[in-house]
């Protein structure tokens, strides 16, 4: 059995993988371009800040308890105390519980927090976060032979937490990150690739080594028209937000000609993803872990790189001038902020599974922890591997198994990350998201808290992951009744031409993503919503409900002297007169009243009822009723044309004023009794039996 990663910074199942920069040891400030770098005071950095003001929770976390790292230290990039932000502090100080004592990128980032709060990394809480990063040191590298992650942020932690950059520990990990350097001149993708820069320059790295020139080269390839920096498909946010961290620590300035493409640079990029509110996206139109986000972008836009600060174990008190580097490598960190082992140890709520032609599971899970069989991507054996917290795969899991489904999960050393690669047979391109909201970590790595409700997988032939949601206006309705059907997407924006399918009839939404519907007939329906580039929505029953029912007699029984007897017959039998009973809705004006073809009653007040009581012997007929609704539709353009001829007729009529006021009136109201009204039936069919009628009259 292996133990599984707690914190991974990875964006498998459809999405981009997510990484983290560092810097060096010296304050580090780019040539400003025009604005650039930005000022604490800017609209830009003070409208950020305050984002993450209104996202802090009463115990005075942000975005959950690995986020609150990265928010500490965009606070601190930014010259503010974090002290002065409510509990920060004590709620990074009092959740050491939430770190994995197995995973060394999760005591790495700790202690950059800690150093940017003001903190003393040898002695917070009681706990010497220096001594516990050295001690997952091998003589070699830190932490796990299968990445470099740690070894990076392994790095910045010690520079920040006050180690010597000229240590044989530290120099010994430096030579050891060269000599995994790929051909190509990076570390996997961006977002790796900008923290070896920036880990190496804080480590004693010149600019111009070979090593970081290849680096630098590495990372240019990989920026796309709109200025920004991509991994696995897209420009983004964090590969962006380290790239730029990586440029400053390398002495350029993100902000000149070198580093514009098409006219963009990476700059220019991140101010376009801020929102009104002043956070930032994922990428230009998706929302992901907003709090993350804003918490990465502020230090590159102010032009410091991680390590924020560096302890001075001396004095006791923090270098304010901060060291470029730092970030959360791709296995430390939990990308949606939850904390792994602090929450309880189950989790309870809807996974609902979406195909590329239909719906493969809907149902209620309850998780805990979960034993996963994947293949090695390296070894492309099939192995166990043991997850101790509710993860999603988790959910996945117990999903097929109550579901009878099949899937397949490939398992990166590299990354300590879970991949789906098919569900049901259906191979590729699944995304999944967490109440809507696109996690920026494998399915392996985000823990399920009593925050979550609902988990989503969809299956989309695109890296850029939508969702349909649907809301109708209400759940039961009367046949005829118009209602509402609104389709959103996963931000709740209204989608148009979405196709609208209630069972085997379909619709299409308007601009504002609303379609109107009446059903016709009475029963239960589902209801949802499909869109090519979107996961269907789910499926919500409605129920339509008669507008007249028989409820006297009932089906199965025999009637004595109109009353209902115990048993239980194969038919409907009436001994003697019995009363016919119905059930309407509020709007029915007239019921009719049939046995057989026949019209035998016409009820204009409630209760509509009507005593059947004729002679017959053994006598099998139907009894039918019918309920009638005035609907008035003026707008419609045959009724209008009817509605002038009927003026004009009556404006024809001879006599005085009152007389043809009063011939008006009365042809309209006679005109507009008939006019669309609607007619709904009911019916049974009945065995007579009454040879002496004027007995039960």
């Amino acid at each position: 059995m292996k133990k599984i990663s707690v914190f991974v910074i990875v964006v498998i199942v459809g999405l981009m993988l997510m990484n983290l920069p560092a810097h060096v040891c010296t304050i580090v400030s780019a040539d400003p371009g025009e604005s650039y770098p930005y000022q604490p005071t800017d609209d830009i950095i003070m409208n950020a800040l305050e984002y993450l003001r209104s996202r802090q929770a009463g115990d005075g976390s942000i975005g959950g308890f690995s986020v609150s790292a990265w928010a500490a230290m965009a606070i601190s990039a930014a010259g503010e105390d974090p002290h002065t932000w409510g509990d920060l502090v004590g709620y990074l100080r009092e959740n050491v519980d939430c770190l994995d004592n197995t995973m060394a990128t999760d005591w790495e980032r700790q202690t950059l927090a800690i150093v940017a709060c003001n903190e003393n990394p040898r002695d917070f809480g009681g706990m010497d976060y220096v001594a516990k990063v050295k001690s997952f040191y091998d003589g070699v590298q830190i932490g796990s032979c299968a990445n470099v992650y740690d070894d990076f942020f392994g790095i910045l932690a010690l520079v920040s937490g006050g180690v010597d950059k000229n240590s044989s520990m530290i120099q010994t990990v430096r030579i050891y990150i060269k000599e995994k350097q790929n051909e190509n001149g990076g570390w996997g993708d961006v977002d790796s690739t900008a923290a070896a820069i920036i880990a190496l320059m804080t480590a004693g790295e010149t600019s111009t080594s070979k090593s970081m020139t290849d680096a630098l080269s590495f990372i240019k390839t990989m920026q796309t028209e709109n200025g920004g920096f991509q991994s696995w498909g897209t420009a983004n946010a964090a590969s962006t937000a380290w790239a730029v961290d990586a440029i400053v620590a390398a002495d350029e300035d993100p902000a000149s000609s070198e580093w514009i493409n098409s006219g963009n640079s990476p700059v220019d990029f991140l101010l376009g993803l801020q929102q009104e509110n002043g956070c930032f996206n994922w990428t230009v139109d998706q929302t992901m872990n907003p709090e993350w986000m804003t918490s990465y972008i502020i230090p590159a836009l102010l032009g410091k790189p991680y390590p924020v600060k560096i302890y001075n174990g001396d004095s006791g008190n923090n270098n304010g001038d901060g060291n470029p580097s730092g970030n959360n490598n791709g296995n430390g960190d939990n990308g949606n902020g939850v904390n792994h082992g602090c929450q309880d140890s189950s989790w309870k709520g809807d996974i609902r599974i979406e195909g590329k032609n239909n719906t493969i599971w809907d149902g209620n899970v309850t998780v805990s922890n979960s034993t996963i069989t994947a293949q090695n991507s390296s070894s492309g054996v099939m192995e166990q591997y043991y997850i101790p917290y509710p993860s999603v795969l988790g959910a996945l899991d117990m999903a097929a198994k109550q579901g009878g489904f099949s899937y397949f999960v490939i398992y990166y050393p590299s990354w300590h990350a879970f991949y789906i690669k098919t569900i049901a047979n259906e191979s590729d391109w699944w995304h999944y998201w967490v109440d809507y909201t696109l996690p920026m970590v494998d399915v392996g790595s985000y823990t399920l808290t009593n925050n979550d409700t609902d988990v989503l997988f969809g299956y989309l032939e695109n890296w850029s992951a939508h969702a349909l949601r649907i809301a109708v206006q209400k759940y039961t309705m009367n046949e005829s009744e118009d209602f509402t059907v609104r389709v959103y997407n996963e931000t709740m924006s209204p989608v148009e031409d979405a196709t609208v399918s209630v069972n085997s009839t379909m619709y299409m939404t308007d601009s504002n993503g609303t379609v109107t519907l009446h059903i016709d007939t009475a029963g239960d329906y589902r209801i949802y919503a499909e869109k090519a580039g979107y996961v269907r929505s789910e499926k919500i029953s409605v129920h339509v409900k008669k507008i007249i029912t028989i409820i006297k007699p009932e089906d199965h029984a025999l009637y004595l002297l109109n009353r209902k007897t115990g048993l239980r017959i194969q038919k409907i039998l009436i001994i003697g007169s019995i009363d016919i009973e119905v059930h309407t809705t509020d709007n029915v004006e007239k019921v009719e009243f049939y046995v057989g073809d026949t019209l035998k009653y016409v009820d204009t007040e409630r209760p509509f009822t009507w005593r059947l009581n004729e002679r017959a012997f053994f006598k099998k007929t139907t009894i039918e009723v019918k309920a009638y609704i005035a609907t008035i539709k003026i707008h419609n353009d045959n009724v209008s044309l009817q509605i002038h001829r009927i003026i004009e007729n009556i404006t024809s009529i001879s006599g005085n004023h009152f007389v043809r006021t009063s011939a008006f009136l009365h042809l309209l109201e006679s005109y507009l009794k008939n006019l669309g009204a609607e007619s709904h039936t009911d019916e049974k069919e009945v065995i007579l039996f009454n040879c002496f009628p004027r007995l039960h009259g």
